[in-house]
């Protein structure tokens, strides 16, 4: 399991609420809300999952960009060179 957090930057604070939304419906936990920016974590199982779902965030109608700002491996596993390939 990874747990992954960072900010979305949104184009424009009337835009916060539908984006917020929309992370929410994808599994997200919104953390907080500040200016334009929202504050995110989730859980994937790989961090190749991370890394599709942040891409994806990126297609959000006004998004301006997506940060990664930390992840961690739970329940003793890693990634084997950043790969999503899970150690044993």
């Amino acid at each position: 399991m990874v747990v992954a957090g960072g900010f979305v930057e949104v184009n424009g604070a009337i835009n916060i609420e539908r984006i917020v939304s929309e992370l929410k419906r994808r599994g997200m936990n919104i953390d907080e809300v500040e200016s334009e920016k929202i504050l995110f974590l989730m859980e994937k199982d790989t961090i190749d999952s991370v890394r599709m779902e942040l891409n994806s965030i990126k297609d959000i109608d006004e998004v301006k960009n997506v940060h990664l700002t930390y992840y961690s491996f739970e329940n003793g596993k890693g990634a084997a060179g950043f790969t999503g390939q899970e150690t044993e």
